[in-house]
């Protein structure tokens, strides 16, 4: 019982991951937005990375950016930079991960 079951959820990951890495690509962007850096940021000396995953349309578009690791301070003009993006067109959704410099 305990093997059917410790199989089943091995295959159910496996699945998972497959479909996770199927689902995300390597669409070329076709326009980009620098970020803004905050003014808070300059003066407090903040600089680093923002780590994002962005999910884009089918159209192209970004229609969800999560900020996946990086100083909060940065995050929200990383992600407004992001959601501006635009894609090349493809059949489905799909997702992309992004670092932001600022």
């Amino acid at each position: 019982m305990y093997k059917k079951l410790s199989f089943l959820v091995v295959a159910l990951s496996v699945f998972i991951f497959a479909a996770a890495i199927l689902h995300a690509d390597n669409r070329k962007t076709v326009k980009t937005s620098p970020p803004v850096y905050p003014a808070i940021a300059t003066k407090m000396r903040i600089e680093g990375s923002v780590k994002l995953d962005a999910t884009i349309d089918p159209d192209g578009t970004v229609s969800d950016v999560k900020v996946v690791s990086g100083h909060q301070l940065l995050a929200g003009a990383a992600v407004d930079a992001v959601k501006k993006w635009k894609y090349e067109p493809a059949g489905a959704k799909s997702t992309q991960a992004r670092t932001s410099r600022h």
